[in-house]
C-alpha cells in the first residue's frame, strides 16, 4: 500500500510525525510519500527544513512562500502531484486550503480514498448555514476524519462523518524531545540562566503574537497578580513575534517583570521550557495549542483558556494546571497568584503529572492513527451535488 501525507509547510512537528510513522509503515511493507506545497510560509517563521533523510519526499513549490501562490496553482500543482505519485490513500489538511481540497479531488478521479486532517471544533468554526451545507458536502468525499481528540468528534459528526469515521491523535509533538532538551536544561540550569539572564520563577507564554492568542489578557493577569500575590512576584516571559506585538510593548511598556524574548526555536526554545515554572496558553480562540503539548512533554504544569482546543483533553484540574475562561484576566490572575505560593514539592508533583498526561498523546499515537485508518473502507458514491461542489471548491490560502 502506498500512503501520501500532505501539509501546507513542514515544520519540526509534521517531520517528527512523517518520520516516525514511516518507520511503522515501512515494517509493514507499504510506502510513504511526503508532500510539502512549499518550504517556505508568512504564519510561522519557522527557519528553512533540511531534508537529510531517505523518505520520498516531494515539495511542489520548493523555495518557495506557500502565501504568495495563488489557491488555484496550489491546487493543480499538488492535484498534479498526486496523480504522478498515485498513492492509495491520502492524508491532507481540511478542504478550506487548496492541498485538502486537491487531495479529494484525487480520490474522485483516481478511486483513492482521502483522510481530511484538522483540528477544528464548535468554538472555532461558526460558520453560517450556506457555508456548512457546502462543507457537508464536499466532506462526502472524504473516507475519514482525522482529529486530535474525543472533544473535537461531535464537530466532525456534525459535518457527516459516521463515529467509526473519525480517528483521533492527529495533534501531537516528539515528546522525547521536548523531556530530553528539559532534562539538559535543568542539569545546565546555572549556565544557562546565566547566558539569557532568566529570573529564577517565571510563567511562559510561547506562541504568535497575534490578538487572538489572549496575550492582552494573560499581561492585563498578570499586573493584576502582581499586586494580589503575597510573596517575591514571579516574572513572565513571552516567547514570540508578530505585528502585535510593537502594540503590547507600547500598552505594557512599564510593567515590571515582563520580558519579551522574541522568537525561539528548537533547542534555544527548549531552554525556557526546561527552566520555567509554568506554562500559560490564553487563546481567546485555537483548535488546539500544540505548545501545551511541548511544555507538558517538558514536565510544566499548564494553565490554559478553555478556548483553546487542547485544553478538555489535556488539563486536569489542580492535577497538572488549571484551565479560565477566555478574556477572564480577574481569574486567570488568581490562578496566578495560588500557582506562585503552592510548595515547590506541589509544583513538582504537577509538572510530573502533566509528562504523564502527554505520554499518552506520542508520535505512536499519530502512528496509530494513520494505521486505523488505513482500515477504514471507501465511502459510498456521494452524488452529484456533493461532487460539483468538489469540482467547484479550490480552497483559499490564508495567513492564521
Amino acid at each position: 500500500m502506498h500512503i501520501a501525507i500532505i501539509w501546507q509547510r513542514f515544520l519540526p512537528y509534521h517531520w517528527a510525525r512523517i518520520r516516525y510513522s514511516n518507520k511503522r509503515l515501512q515494517a509493514l511493507g507499504y510506502s510513504l510519500s511526503a508532500i510539502e506545497v512549499a518550504s517556505q510560509d508568512s504564519t510561522y517563521g519557522f527557519p528553512a527544513n533540511i531534508v537529510n533523510d531517505k523518505l520520498n519526499y516531494n515539495c511542489c513549490f520548493p523555495g518557495e512562500n506557500y502565501h504568495s501562490r495563488k489557491a488555484k496553482e496550489i491546487y493543480k500543482k499538488v492535484l498534479s502531484v498526486l496523480e504522478d505519485l498515485n498513492p492509495d490513500i491520502v492524508f491532507a489538511p481540511a478542504i478550506a486550503f487548496p492541498e485538502g481540497i486537491a487531495a479529494v479531488a484525487y480520490r474522485i478521479n483516481s478511486g483513492a480514498r482521502a483522510v481530511t486532517m484538522d483540528d477544528a471544533w464548535e468554538y472555532t468554526d461558526k460558520k453560517g448555514f450556506i457555508t456548512n451545507f457546502i462543507k457537508q458536502n464536499i466532506y462526502l468525499n472524504a473516507d475519514a476524519a482525522f482529529v486530535p481528540a474525543v472533544s473535537h468528534q461531535s464537530y466532525y459528526i456534525g459535518l457527516g462523518f459516521a463515529k467509526e469515521r473519525i480517528i483521533f491523535g492527529v495533534d501531537v509533538v516528539d515528546n522525547d524531545y521536548f523531556a530530553e532538551q528539559a532534562g539538559i536544561s535543568r542539569r545546565n540550569e546555572s549556565q544557562i540562566r546565566d547566558v539569557l539572564q532568566l529570573p529564577n520563577n517565571y510563567f511562559l507564554f510561547v506562541g504568535r503574537v497575534l490578538p487572538r492568542k489572549g496575550i492582552a489578557t494573560l499581561l492585563d493577569a498578570y499586573k493584576k497578580y502582581r499586586e494580589i500575590v503575597t510573596g517575591v512576584a514571579w516574572d513572565i516571559l513571552l516567547v514570540g513575534a508578530g505585528e502585535y506585538l510593537n502594540s503590547l510593548r507600547s500598552k505594557f511598556s512599564g510593567l515590571a517583570g515582563l520580558r519579551f524574548v522574541g522568537r525561539q526555536f528548537g533547542n534555544d526554545l527548549c531552554q525556557y521550557y526546561g527552566l520555567a515554572n509554568a506554562l500559560i496558553v490564553p487563546s481567546e480562540s485555537d483548535p488546539w495549542g500544540l505548545v501545551v503539548n511541548e511544555g507538558m512533554a517538558s514536565g510544566l504544569p499548564v494553565v490554559v483558556s478553555r478556548g483553546c482546543g487542547a485544553a478538555k483533553p489535556l488539563v486536569k484540574e489542580g492535577e497538572n494546571g488549571w484551565t479560565f475562561e477566555p478574556g477572564d484576566s480577574d481569574n486567570l490572575a488568581n490562578i496566578m497568584a495560588r500557582f506562585s505560593t503552592l510548595p515547590e514539592y506541589e509544583r513538582t508533583l504537577m509538572g510530573k503529572k502533566s509528562k504523564e498526561i502527554i505520554s499518552h498523546w506520542s508520535l505512536d499515537r499519530f502512528a496509530e492513527g494513520v494505521l486505523q485508518a488505513l482500515t477504514i473502507p471507501k465511502r459510498e458514491p456521494a452524488g452529484i451535488i456533493a461532487n460539483i461542489l468538489t469540482r467547484l471548491w479550490k480552497g483559499r490560502v490564508r495567513v492564521y
